[in-house]
């Protein structure tokens, strides 16, 4: 499982994969919108900055923001904290999500209040 992790300037990283000794974190559901909006994991690791010019941005940093008013450093969306480029990394969590979204601290919908942070 790879987490978002919030940093103090409210940007964030990814962790490397986590398999044991999970931390806390919240969880996005989210309906999807077109792959042209929606960030991906590419988006935010190819160096350039793409991600941020979409409109599925938003919802992963008010995810991040609402996971900080919580007291969670940790969250994860299914967009971008998968890489759907990879097979395997992708069958590994279709088949792990039910057990992702049962351990989240937090779930989030989609429409997180812009008034929660």
């Amino acid at each position: 499982m790879r987490l978002l992790q919030r940093q103090n300037d409210s940007e964030f990283t990814f962790t490397k994969d986590i398999i044991d000794n999970i931390p806390n974190y919240a969880i996005l559901s989210h309906t999807w919108s077109t792959d042209t909006e929606e960030v991906t994991y590419r988006d935010l690791t190819d160096g350039t900055g793409t991600g941020k010019d979409k409109t599925g941005y938003s919802k992963i940093r008010l995810c991040g923001e609402q996971a900080r008013h919580d007291g969670l450093n940790y969250f994860w969306v299914d967009t971008c904290c998968i890489d759907k480029s990879n097979n395997t990394e992708l069958a590994v969590a279709i088949n792990s999500m039910f057990r992702w979204y049962r351990y989240a601290a937090k779930c989030y919908p989609s429409d997180i209040p812009k008034g929660c942070t």
